[in-house]
């Protein structure tokens, strides 16, 4: 194997060292520090030089991200989560254990794919876990649904976790074409998985269950968020960092009571609520609209968040300091640095070596390349992780030829069958692999973090269920998908 600036190989190493854990303890600088560090040394150790670190940078995932942050936050500002939650779960008296399993892993799942799945991670792990003390209820098989139905539903469309992110900034695919396959595939597996919760937790699925009385005392002992004393619920927000409708912020500059819009008003402040509220929502469905009929993603979404910050402006006279302050800064910056690292381990010509020794076997217009593929990405994504993986092999150079003195590169992608049906199951397959084990995904571990003061979900707890579905869904999934675009003609 012949090897191009070797000095990368071991910037790499460190670099996916100081990612694959949040902090180590001898060097605590953290994945968003270690992906810009080791950034920062691919340049200084010339692997690229600054002009092309930075045209390593995607900038069109970066604006998708951002517009899609701002968008959420806003809807979280305005309380329509909290509405969302309130209405299908608090209030909801005829929740059963497994009514609450299937309510939750499909509003979950569609929710996921349009907002991200470590968005409605945090969104609803506490107010679930709340929601179960307070019935009785076993909290440990809804927050694997949580998770689980995160990830599944953020793999429909291009907008629903990072990688996917990744991919419509860098492969072409139409989001519709993409939504219209995978949103199928999606859908089939989240049954799939939802009926598979409910047969292997049947035990904890029950009412009034030791576990839930035990924990619900021991909560009410200790204080602690969502317990009760005499059994009056605590009056704490149930939705974290959501704010409330009509809550003051210290970000908020102007008095919303009897504002104008332009020349028009004064309008109350109930008034302006609504007119804010009803055009939130336009814009969503415009930006989504926007996406469908396939304009730039990263610039619509950036411009859809920006729209949200006008309106919030000239309605409700504020300024979006707020909204900035919530924005997963360091997400982008994380990004950032990991595109110039992976970008500077292409230039060593090791990935595309690798690859071209499984060409041919992971051919996705064939049943053997299709398991190939799936199986050779799941095991990839659990030793890489899912976002550095989608990089590596999306960015992956398989062959280089010379024609009229001009070198002319294929991309691994390019090779290996369709184009566009290689992106969609790299997409899948990246995505649901995270389902595998705890430490698979971002979102499993949000669900156990935000979920532990209720119950200690742990490695094992989820993993015998993670592993064995997650194999079921990843295959049957990778097969709508493909079976699909066999008989809507699109492979010759």
């Amino acid at each position: 194997m012949h090897v191009e600036k070797p000095f990368q190989v071991p910037i790499f190493v460190v670099a996916w060292l100081l990612i694959v854990k949040e902090r180590w303890t001898f060097m605590p600088i953290g994945r968003t520090g270690g992906a810009l560090l080791m950034g920062v040394v691919t340049v200084v150790a010339q692997t690229l030089s600054p002009e092309e670190a930075f045209l390593a940078i995607e900038y069109g995932t970066l604006a998708l991200l951002w517009g899609m942050m701002v968008l959420v936050e806003y809807l979280k500002d305005d309380a329509l989560f909290d509405m969302f939650i309130n209405k299908f779960f608090i209030s909801n008296k005829s929740l059963t254990p497994k009514k609450l399993l299937w309510l939750l892993s499909i509003s979950d799942g569609c929710l996921s794919a349009l907002f991200t799945n470590d968005t409605m991670c945090i969104a609803l792990t506490k107010t679930i876990c709340y929601v179960c003390t307070q019935r009785g209820f076993h909290p440990g098989p809804q927050m694997v649904a949580i998770a689980m139905a995160a990830n599944l539903g953020s793999a429909a469309t291009l907008i629903g976790n990072p990688q996917n992110a990744i991919i419509a900034a860098i492969s072409g695919v139409p989001f519709a074409k993409f939504l219209a396959f995978s949103f199928i595939a999606m859908g089939v597996c989240l049954c799939i998985n939802t009926f598979g919760l409910a047969l292997w937790y049947k035990g904890d699925l029950a009412e009034n269950t030791a576990f839930a009385a035990a924990a619900k005392e021991k909560m009410a002992e200790a204080g602690l968020y969502g317990a009760t004393e005499g059994g009056e619920a605590e009056k704490t927000p149930l939705v974290p960092d959501g704010g409330s409708a009509g809550a003051e912020d210290e970000f908020d500059y102007a008095e919303t009571e009897g504002n104008k819009i332009f020349c028009f008003g004064p309008f109350k402040k109930d008034r302006l609520q609504l007119y804010f509220r009803t055009s939130l929502i336009f814009t969503i469905f415009a930006t989504l609209a926007c996406f469908l009929a396939d304009l730039d993603i990263g610039w619509t979404a950036a411009g859809g968040g920006v729209f949200a910050m006008v309106l919030d402006a000239v309605i409700n006279h504020k300024a979006p300091d707020r909204i900035f302050a919530r924005v997963n800064w360091e997400l982008l910056v994380f990004f950032s640095g990991l595109f110039i690292v992976i970008e500077g381990l292409q230039e060593t010509e090791i990935p595309g070596q690798l690859l071209d020794h499984v060409e041919d076997i992971m051919n996705v217009e064939t049943v053997g390349g299709v398991c190939a593929f799936t199986a050779i990405i799941t095991i990839g994504c659990n030793i890489f992780n899912n976002v550095p993986l989608t990089l590596l092999v999306g960015l992956a150079v398989s062959d280089c030829k010379v024609e009229n003195g001009v070198e002319v590169c294929e991309k691994f992608m390019e090779s290996i069958g369709d184009t566009h049906l290689a992106w969609i199951l790299l997409a899948w397959v990246a995505t649901v692999s995270g389902n595998l084990t705890l430490m698979g995904s971002v979102a499993n571990l949000i669900v156990a973090e935000e979920g532990k003061h209720y119950f200690e979900m742990s490695f094992t707890y989820y993993s015998k269920f993670g592993f064995p579905i997650t194999i079921i869904t990843l295959y049957v999934g990778a097969a709508i998908i493909c079976t699909l675009y066999k008989i809507t003609g699109q492979l010759d």
